[in-house]
């Protein structure tokens, strides 16, 4: 009986690594996908399954990406998650970035740094009225005004706003999760990484499945959490972001905590 036991469980764990799992992601010219490509395939490889991923094109800019996912050319996108987007679309419950994203660093005109250097609190930021630029439909956008903070908002390709950052223009800075700041800096050598500050807010990435991946709602959902339990997706933040947090120093940092809002006016 034992033995039969034994044969019928080998059986389903060689089902279940048969089973295969193909999904259409976007991909950034600059790298932004590499984490998020990787996590899929590392926690649902290890899950048993057989996993394919597929980019259609080197760039999609993420207004593009959302209206493929909608349009079902797509089988996810990664967003901050809200309670709109999880009636739009198909959330995975798995936040993906321990926070990190919602823990935002500015990039600024070099010659900006001494008018922050005056900055340590949300009223000194509010009163320097320099201007952050934001994407199209970001949930930025709707903390900025919350807090009351100026926005330039960015229709269109997003990454346009790295070349009108200025001290004196429409763009001051740039508010950036600390999972993207050090490549874009690296990227964009007219700019400079604030050096005192760090704009937090209690939010995440999640994974919003297309109608035509839904079936693969509960699979990855299952594959997250148990990277997440395993300490495996620990070891990928680590492997993707080590040396953000050691360029970053976050515990050094002066953290301005912004207000939330109640509800989103973005799409």
């Amino acid at each position: 009986m034992r033995q039969l036991a034994i044969v019928l469980f080998m059986l389903c764990q060689s089902a279940v690594a048969q089973e295969k799992v193909t999904l259409t992601l976007p991909s950034q010219q600059d790298g932004g996908h590499k984490f998020y490509h990787d996590l899929l395939h590392t926690a649902l490889t290890d899950a048993g399954y057989n996993v394919t991923i597929n980019t259609p094109m080197e760039h999609i800019p993420q207004k593009r990406a959302v209206k493929m996912v909608e349009a079902g050319q797509l089988s996810l996108t990664w967003l901050i998650g809200t309670e709109q987007r999880n009636q739009k679309y198909i959330p995975v419950r798995v936040p993906l970035t321990n926070g990190m994203i919602g823990k935002r660093i500015l990039l600024i005109p070099p010659e900006l740094q001494t008018k922050f250097d005056m900055i340590n609190n949300l009223e000194d930021l509010q009163q320097s009225k320099m201007v952050a630029g934001l994407g199209m439909n970001w949930y930025d956008i709707d903390v900025w005004k919350m807090n009351q903070l100026p926005v330039h908002v960015e229709d269109g390709e997003w990454r346009t706003l790295y070349s009108k950052i200025s001290s004196d223009g429409e763009v001051n800075y740039f508010p950036r999760g600390m999972t993207e700041i050090v490549d874009e800096a690296k990227q964009n050598d007219h700019l400079a990484i604030e050096q005192r500050l760090m704009l937090v807010y209690d939010k995440d990435f999640y994974f919003y499945l297309s109608e035509s991946a839904a079936g693969y709602q509960t699979v990855i959902e299952k594959a997250l959490q148990q990277a997440k339990a395993s300490g495996l997706m620990g070891k990928l933040i680590e492997k993707h972001w080590q040396r953000t947090y050691e360029r970053i120093t976050p515990d050094q940092r002066v953290v301005i905590n912004l207000s939330l809002p109640k509800a989103s006016s973005h799409k």
